[in-house]
């Protein structure tokens, strides 16, 4: 699915693994650290970020599909002057990580107060939390090898605390596809990904 979803990519790009046996140009191979190490990975992608001049960030899992870049690029002009993140798929969430519940903003789209790993931004918005992740504690894992990575819990309460605009398309701007979880099964279960 990754060399699916690179050959559609027109822009400047950077790909973050930990643990493929293939490898692919611009591909930032780590060691494996599993879901206790995913938010460095996080961080090294914001350090790359605000080393560059860039105005739209973009981050996907590497099993989206059918991206539609175009109708990115849109939101981000008519976005672009306030800080914003958009996720990028409606999974019928209304609501996650105790955070506020999904209101109506526009025609296309819906202001909700979370954020998951699929999802775009411009640069005011890493800005507001200064270019960095909180660093996920291992003792999160204790006892509950399930539990999701805590990136996009984390990322939701920066973002919300920074005053960040955070909405999602009332039809996903991507296809995500259900799937079992490697990662998080449980979270996988209560929740399945299909775009909406």
């Amino acid at each position: 699915m990754l060399e699916a979803l690179v050959k559609t990519i027109d822009t400047d790009y950077i790909i973050l693994d930990d643990g493929s046996e293939f490898k692919l140009q611009r591909m930032h191979q780590f060691k494996h650290e599993g879901k206790a190490g995913f938010w460095r990975k996080w961080q090294y992608a914001f350090d790359i970020a605000k080393a560059s001049t860039d105005e739209l960030f973009i981050f996907l899992p590497s099993d989206f599909q059918d991206v539609q870049w175009e109708r990115i690029n849109e939101i981000h002009e008519q976005l672009k002057d306030q800080p914003y993140l958009y996720n990028i798929i409606n999974d019928g969430r209304q609501s996650c990580w105790g955070s506020g519940y999904a209101k109506n903003h526009d025609k296309d789209s819906l202001r909700v107060f979370f954020t998951d790993c699929g999802f775009f931004c411009n640069r005011k918005a890493l800005e507001a939390i200064n270019w960095k992740i909180i660093p996920v504690n291992a003792y999160r894992f204790k006892g509950n090898a399930n539990i999701s990575s805590g990136v996009g819990q984390n990322l939701t309460k920066q973002f919300n605390r920074s005053g960040v605009l955070m909405l999602t398309p009332k039809r996903s701007l991507a296809y995500h596809g259900d799937h079992p979880s490697v990662m998080h099964p449980d979270e996988r279960n209560k929740n399945p990904l299909i775009s909406r």
